[in-house]
């Protein structure tokens, strides 16, 4: 009842009506009148006097019980609102609780999203696992590598950052997970999403940061009480101004003139040195997922690039960045930030041995399957997890092995329907050369075809439909996978009969 009559009070001080300007002021100028004794009509109030006394009467009786109702109500405020409502006017009152309230809401939220920050980088932030933990292969040796890799370490010992790469399916993010959930403390985790404008959300979510770092004490009260507009200058960085929009479950923020992934970033900054003020240590950012950056948003893997250069040089923190073969370490290595970064780790595909032993102890699968399955995927563990899965549902390995090879004849068709026959013949020559050896360099593409334009042109679409990679430590290409030369050998095997193994490729024939 009591907060109702203070929210009525608050009503009245915020919106004024003139109905009620008008009364106060006739008010005013009545009471200035009534001061004024008329001298005539003394005699007229003595004479009424007998009647007054009973009207009085009556009145004291009313008091009295209102004076009883009060004592009653009082009795039933707290000492909170017995205290306020003494030393304070109502309207003052509504004002104050609006000032106490207001301040108390900004005060713990900063406590709150301070606490909750700081508990994330001591205890380190990484998400399960998308699958059963007990199906992952253990790979000893690459774990315990980006366990060193990802350990924090003294501000003296940093040297660079790490780039982590791998062909898509080889396993990445799972190695990197793991050895993430192993050293704990001070590593945060970051998928970039496939829709790169949730970045700065992921980011956000990765350190526990809700977006209400805008909230201050200071800036709340003088926007909010005095209604004065913020500093310009200070406009991008303090974002006060900021719009939500709640679409598909995600809350975009638009922070003025300053990104939301830039502002998460700033935090970061900001927590990661108090991390190593307090352990003595340096945290480690982990980007997972670099490659839709690359083809998506270039600028902003180059800002991040150069943002971990310059942690580097200041010793604040260490930044892995995760991307599979292709654009993005291209991207990388073109760019003067480069010479901060480790030489690159790559993650190759399961041994022989690897993956027998995951598909028969891990899936429980025959002997005589498993090795049907190597021989079509090789060690890509993805594909061997999937087939391993349909095969578990009832798939058929038949029915697995067709559909994985026309999806592959499909795209290579789809390049050459709409091809010249000079360009279908550079096509098939570079395919049926990676048949009959693992690799193909720079100086056997020349020699093949010498038009650089056709070249670069059909070299580029293979790697659009993922049928060939461009290996990182050689510079080379291969096939992108196992099924890729299993499907070039059964499909296209009366073209490659044509092909000689010899110096000249350019003698086959399309």
């Amino acid at each position: 009842m009591y907060l109702r009559h203070v929210s009525l009070n608050l009503r009245s001080i915020v919106f004024t009506r003139c109905q009620n300007v008008g009364k106060l002021i006739f008010r005013t100028l009545s009471n200035r009148s009534n001061n004024k004794i008329d001298l005539s009509q003394v005699k007229k109030f003595s004479n009424e006097n007998h009647n007054d006394e009973i009207d009085t009467k009556v009145t004291i009786e009313t008091i009295n019980e209102n004076k009883t109702r009060e004592k009653i109500e009082w009795d039933r405020l707290s000492f909170v609102e017995k205290f306020v409502e003494t030393f304070f006017s109502s309207q003052i009152n509504s004002i104050a609780i609006l000032i106490v309230a207001g301040v108390g809401y900004v005060i713990y939220e900063q406590v709150k999203n301070d606490y909750e920050i700081k508990s994330t980088f001591r205890n380190g932030s990484c998400p399960n696992f998308k699958f059963k933990e007990k199906q992952l292969l253990e790979r000893k040796s690459l774990l315990n590598s980006l366990v060193t890799i990802l350990t924090p370490v003294a501000d003296k010992l940093v040297s660079s950052y790490y780039i982590v790469l791998g062909e898509h399916g080889v396993g990445k993010s799972t190695l990197i997970r793991q050895a993430a959930r192993i050293v704990g403390r001070g590593v945060i985790y970051v998928d970039v999403p496939s829709n790169v404008k949730k970045f700065g959300v992921a980011f956000a979510h990765a350190i526990n940061f809700d977006f209400k770092e805008h909230i201050r004490l200071s800036t709340w009260i003088e926007s909010t009480m005095f209604s004065s507009p913020p500093d310009e200058g200070m406009h991008s960085r303090t974002c006060l101004f900021f719009d939500k929009v709640l679409a598909n479950d995600y809350l975009f923020i638009v922070l003025g003139e300053e990104k939301s992934w830039e502002r998460v970033l700033l935090i970061f900054e900001k927590y990661a040195i108090d991390f190593k003020k307090k352990y003595g240590c340096v945290p480690v950012l982990i980007l997972d997922n670099c490659d839709i950056l690359a083809e998506k948003d270039p600028e902003m893997l180059e800002i991040l690039q150069d943002t971990a250069k310059t942690a580097i040089d200041d010793s604040s923190w260490i930044t892995v960045f995760v991307t599979s073969v292709g654009i993005a370490p291209e991207q990388m290595e073109g760019r003067s930030s480069i010479t901060r970064a480790s030489t690159f780790f790559e993650i190759s595909d399961l041994s022989e041995e690897e993956s027998m032993t995951y598909l028969i102890e891990k899936r429980n699968l025959s002997q005589e399957i498993a090795k049907d399955l190597y021989n079509l995927f090789g060690g890509r563990i993805k594909s061997l997890q999937n087939a391993a899965s349909k095969l578990e549902s009832g798939v058929s390995f038949h029915t697995i092995r067709k559909s994985i090879l026309q999806d592959i004849a499909r795209r290579i068709e789809k390049i050459r329907c709409r091809k010249t026959l000079q360009e279908q013949t550079f096509l098939f020559n570079v395919l049926c050369v990676l048949s009959y050896q693992p690799e193909i360099t720079i100086d056997e593409l020349i020699e093949i075809e010498q038009d650089a334009t056709v070249r670069q042109k059909m070299l580029d679409e293979l790697r659009d439909e993922t049928i060939l990679i461009r290996s990182v430590s050689t510079g080379s290409y291969i096939y992108h996978s196992q099924s890729i030369k299993v499907c070039i050998e059964e499909y296209y095997k009366d073209k490659c009969l044509h092909y000689k193994k010899c110096r000249y490729y350019y003698i086959f024939v399309c």
